[in-house]
């Protein structure tokens, strides 16, 4: 194997290992549930686990790749439900100059995110007790400790590559106005990008570009919460039977349309110099 091909692997499997660490260091505060952003790194080392193995799925052995993947994606999905919520209680928790109307509907959704709140907290803590989740975390420590290498071909610097392509791609077939749904996708292809860059740092141009993905990542992030807090009240209007007035309501889900179109716009003026980056660092 070549010198370089091995320095990679070593890099992505030293990663592995702090993220695996992550995991288990934040533990013990998700299941105390005192602090939320215990949960928000647990989450986090799970995702850059998951992108780790993803960028040597070629040349570790691929079913051995694609398995653990799938175990932390049921391991995500856990984590990211509960993480969700977290987010959602907190923007509306914090939102000040309401109206009485607009408080009660707030009040409305901030008690069904209580609820949500609380299962997602119990599925949370039920998947950390199974069987399931302990054999993971042996399996990856096996993996750490013994990688299984079945091709030498491997370069870092053509991962990053591959995923810049893959985010500009994307980007380019947006439509002129395109759905929350298809900005939520670049926004997954931009957090691939920027961790598969993250792995591949070498140089200034390659660090100006996984800091500049980190920020439009937090763009199209504000974007989404900012869908979804929109939808959660319309779901609780429809559902209140004294209606709160519509002038009112209409104001606080303005303001919900404004912060989509803050990030719409954000993203507009960011994604030219993201992309102007990542040529540099990739092309």
């Amino acid at each position: 194997m070549r010198e370089d091909a091995r320095a990679d692997i070593e890099r992505v499997v030293a990663t592995m290992q702090d993220h695996l660490d992550a995991i288990k260091a934040h533990e013990p505060g998700v299941r105390a549930g005192a602090d939320p952003e215990e949960l928000h790194q647990m989450r986090t080392a799970t995702r850059r686990l998951r992108a780790d193995l993803r960028a040597v799925r070629d040349v570790f052995d691929p079913d051995e790749v694609a398995r653990l993947r799938a175990e932390l994606k049921w391991l995500g999905a856990a984590l990211g439900a509960a993480r969700d919520a977290d987010v959602q209680h907190d923007y509306l928790r914090r939102l000040r100059r309401l109206t009485d109307a607009e408080k009660a509907l707030v009040a409305r959704v901030l008690q069904a995110l209580e609820r949500e709140r609380a299962r997602t907290r119990t599925t949370v803590l039920a998947a950390l007790d199974t069987a399931r989740y302990g054999r993971l975390l042996r399996e990856l420590d096996a993996l750490v400790q013994h990688p299984p290498v079945v091709a030498e071909d491997f370069a870092l610097r053509d991962v990053a590559a591959a995923a810049f392509n893959k985010l500009r791609k994307t980007v380019a077939d947006l439509p002129k106005t395109p759905s929350d749904r298809a900005l939520h996708g670049v926004r997954l292809a931009v957090k691939r990008a920027r961790y598969a860059g993250d792995l591949a740092t070498r140089g200034r141009h390659a660090q100006r570009f996984v800091a500049k993905a980190g920020e439009l990542q937090d763009i199209l992030g504000e974007h989404q919460d900012a869908s979804i807090t929109e939808r959660r009240l319309r779901e609780a209007l429809s559902r209140a039977r004294g209606r709160p007035a519509g002038a009112s309501v209409s104001r606080l889900l303005r303001r919900q349309q404004a912060r989509r179109l803050a990030a719409r716009k954000a993203f507009a003026r960011q994604w030219p110099k993201l992309e102007r980056r990542g040529a540099r660092a990739w092309d």
